[in-house]
């Protein structure tokens, strides 16, 4: 008999969900921890086959039950429902060589440092990140707004010309622009991408969640060794 299905008998068919749920959750956000370790090893080594493996699927995978046990509805599921999630969980705990010892205590320090953990470190970061790509935003449509003007105007000036010379400055002068405004068009792209993307990982919550278990000083001190 495993570790868990001890502490689901311990608590009886009576169980609380929310501790059911919660050290699933536990469980989960530590493989996603081990697996983003993974994904930045092979970054570094410049492994494209485990980089192209972790994130389309192994990570995609415990994201989703990630997701599946912070949906409220869990928490109505049945006793003998909640019976089978838990061999799902079981499978997870003994494929990653966990211990129960290792989850409480992960649970432990996660609740120990609440506030004051690695945890809202990254979210800030994240945050951060999302504050400073929007400035980017504003600094480019400075640029860009003068140009739609410009380039509107142009487009009555090349209606109303009358000589072939005058048509042909006007035309160039309007490709000009809207090369310019293409090149500004595409990077407000790429940096709407990367704030759609941070927002969804603030969203998801897994990715600053996996380090709850540590102290912000002690997370600093691991940015500040890799920087």
């Amino acid at each position: 008999m495993s570790l868990l299905s001890i502490l689901w008998r311990k608590i009886g068919v009576d169980m609380n969900k929310k501790k059911f749920v919660d050290y699933s959750l536990e469980i989960i956000l530590q493989v996603l921890k081990k697996l983003n370790l993974e994904l930045q090893d092979a970054q570094n080594k410049k492994d494209d086959e485990k980089i192209n493996f972790l994130i389309t699927e192994a990570i995609p995978k415990y994201e989703k039950l990630y997701l599946a046990f912070k949906d409220e509805e869990i928490s109505k599921r049945t006793p003998e429902e909640l019976e089978g999630i838990l061999k799902i969980v079981e499978d997870i705990l003994e494929k990653n060589n966990f211990s129960k010892e290792f989850i409480d205590e992960c649970q432990s320090k996660r609740e120990e440092y609440k506030g004051n953990s690695g945890a809202e470190v990254v979210k800030r970061l994240f945050e951060y990140s999302i504050k400073n790509l929007k400035k980017s935003k504003d600094k480019i449509y400075e640029k860009l707004n003068p140009i739609l003007k410009n380039e509107e105007k142009l487009e009555a000036d090349l209606k109303e010309a009358i000589q072939y010379d005058e048509e042909m400055r006007i035309s160039a002068e309007i490709v000009d622009l809207r090369e310019k405004k293409r090149e500004l068009v595409g990077k407000l792209e790429v940096l709407n991408q990367k704030i759609s993307e941070i927002e969804d990982d603030i969203q998801k919550e897994w990715k600053y969640k996996i380090y709850g278990t540590v102290t912000q000083k002690e997370l600093e001190q691991y940015i500040n060794y890799k920087n």
